[in-house]
């Protein structure tokens, strides 16, 4: 039994249940052949230090799929910068299937992961760009990303700036973050119309901010 009552061998549908997260039928199918694959992976390669089905299942994927209902069609496509793991990106994509998501990820070994479970769940509409954000052009993306997603945050207000340049026209900003973070950096960035920030209902500290980013850069 693990931590807080659950069992191991419960499946992704009962567990994401019980943190208000409805995943069903091709849904749930895919969160069991992902997570299989995270944890065949995660083996050889440090892709997330979690190791219970608990703990990934809810700090990766039920709290990705809590910024879904923060997007519309007119969000899309939508860019993961520093995509890890594939969260949240490849877990929006799989909350909503008809979503052009690219994941940016530098790490060579991490975004031939994200190859894999791209190609092992059929899901079209992904693209894999292995290369640091500052190196991107506007060339990369077939169509112009409109929603930025932003889970490590460490120089966030350079990655924006970065965003600003690749992206010539207003952003929709979707972090994943902490209440420390949010009052001391994230709330300062100039520019940015933010909504109220959502707490994550399983965690005292973790937020959910989203915003809109009027372009910085003259075109």
């Amino acid at each position: 039994m693990a931590a807080g009552g659950f069992s191991e061998d419960q499946g992704a549908e009962t567990l994401l249940g019980r943190w208000g997260i409805d995943c069903k039928g091709l849904m749930a199918d895919r969160v069991e052949a992902y997570l299989g694959l995270l944890e065949q992976w995660n083996r050889k390669v440090n892709l997330t230090g979690l190791r219970s089905r608990e703990e990934i299942l809810r700090d990766l994927f039920a709290e990705s799929f809590l910024a879904d209902p923060l997007l519309t069609e007119q969000d899309g496509p939508l860019l993961d910068v520093g995509s890890g793991a594939g969260f949240p990106g490849l877990a929006l994509k799989i909350c909503r299937p008809d979503r052009t998501v690219y994941l940016l990820e530098p790490r060579v070994k991490r975004a031939s992961f994200l190859e894999t479970v791209r190609r092992r769940l059929g899901l079209e509409g992904v693209f894999v760009i292995c290369k640091r954000l500052e190196a991107c052009s506007p060339t990369d993306f077939g169509l112009a990303p409109r929603t930025v997603t932003l889970r490590g945050l460490g120089a966030i207000g350079t990655k924006v700036a970065w965003c600003d340049r690749l992206i010539q026209s207003r952003i929709k900003l979707v972090l994943f973050t902490t209440r420390r973070i949010w009052n001391h950096e994230i709330r300062q960035l100039p520019g940015v119309d933010w909504a109220l920030p959502i707490q994550v209902p399983w965690s005292r500290q973790r937020l959910l901010v989203s915003g809109i980013r009027e372009n910085q850069c003259s075109t």
